[in-house]
Parts: C-alpha cells; sequence; structure tokens
C-alpha cells in the first residue's frame, strides 16, 4: 500500500488500507463576496438561562463577483443567526440570504460555519474592523437553491473562507471536486 508520500494521496491510507488510492479532493474558485451588515446587532439572549447566546445580525447588501456568477446581495434578505457560546469567542454561524444576479436569476444561499479566534482576548477591546486568516479559524458550508443557467450551483458541495476587511464580510467560494476542471454538471429534472 502506498503512503502519503505524494501530495495528491490522502492520508487515510497510512491509518486505514483499503485496495486502492483515495487521494485528497480538489478546490475551484468559484466566487468572492463582499457583504455589509447592519451596525445594529439584535442580541437574543441565552434561552432557559442556558450556555449559548443567539445573536441575530441581519445581512443589509452586498456584491458577488466570479467567473460564472455576478450578482447582489438582496437588501435586507437575510441575516446570520449566530450562536455565540458563553465564556468563549467561539460562534456557530448560520446564514440565510438571496442574491440576484445580472442576469435577472435569484439564488438562495444556506451558509453554515465556525468563527474561532486564535487569541482568547481577540474581542476585549472591541470588535475589530478587519479579520484575516490569521486571526480566526472561519469557515462556512455553503449551499445554494438556484435555477436556469445557475442549475449548476444546486449540486455543488462548497465551502468558504472568510475574513473581514472594514467591517465587511468577505467569503471566498469553493467548489469541492474529485474532477478538477471539469465544470459542475448543470441539474435538470426530465
Amino acid at each position: 500500500m502506498a503512503t502519503s508520500s505524494s501530495q495528491n494521496v490522502s492520508p487515510g491510507g497510512d491509518h486505514i488500507a483499503i485496495p486502492f488510492q483515495m487521494r485528497m479532493p480538489s478546490m475551484e474558485f468559484i466566487y468572492r463576496l463582499s457583504c455589509d451588515m447592519a451596525s445594529e446587532n439584535h442580541a437574543v439572549g441565552a434561552p432557559f438561562s442556558g450556555s449559548h447566546n443567539r445573536v441575530i445580525m441581519p445581512i443589509v447588501g452586498g456584491r458577488v463577483e466570479g467567473p460564472r456568477v455576478s450578482a447582489d446581495i438582496q437588501h435586507m434578505s437575510g441575516a446570520d443567526w449566530g450562536t455565540a457560546i458563553k465564556g468563549t469567542n467561539f460562534m456557530i454561524l448560520n446564514a440565510r440570504y438571496t442574491l440576484k444576479t445580472i442576469d435577472g436569476h435569484f439564488i438562495y444561499v444556506r451558509s453554515k460555519g465556525i468563527f474561532s479566534p486564535n487569541r482568547d482576548d481577540f474581542f476585549a477591546n472591541r470588535p475589530p474592523e478587519n479579520v484575516t486568516q490569521d486571526d480566526a479559524d472561519w469557515f462556512t458550508r455553503l449551499q445554494f437553491e438556484a435555477s436556469g443557467p445557475y442549475n449548476w450551483l444546486n449540486g455543488v458541495l462548497a465551502i468558504g473562507v472568510l475574513a473581514m476587511c472594514e467591517k465587511r464580510i468577505v467569503i471566498d467560494a469553493y467548489r469541492i471536486t474529485n474532477t478538477p476542471g471539469v465544470e459542475a454538471k448543470s441539474l435538470q429534472v426530465e
């Protein structure tokens, strides 16, 4: 059995052997999103005096640009219904919003992920205006509902890598695939 010395070979073979090699998936860029959040969040608090605080962060608008997608985030079309864990800076993300493409199609986006700062004192003074990939593990799993020329998004497994620049949320979205260079299939009911 081969080991994981090759860059694309999965290290799983070093732990559980199977009669063929598996490889790590590839990532292909879908788009960059730049998002405006409302200036005020809605802190629901901890239901039943528990350890999880719900914070609703309204999405005001923004822009999406990529090789096959160009769209605006519809004004006030969604929010991030985050869950902050008391005593930590960790947050579970759960956002939903709508895009309108330049050719008039709507794309519904669901995004679930995590925000985990690398330092315990990350919010010690106040929320920062900028958060880089060096500051936090900040990722999301993106799911799409789309029609027309964007049907291909429905079958995509995508992840988002997040940052914040001047209080704007930035997401680079990537398709996870075993077939790099092959476009995602347009899913059509026959």
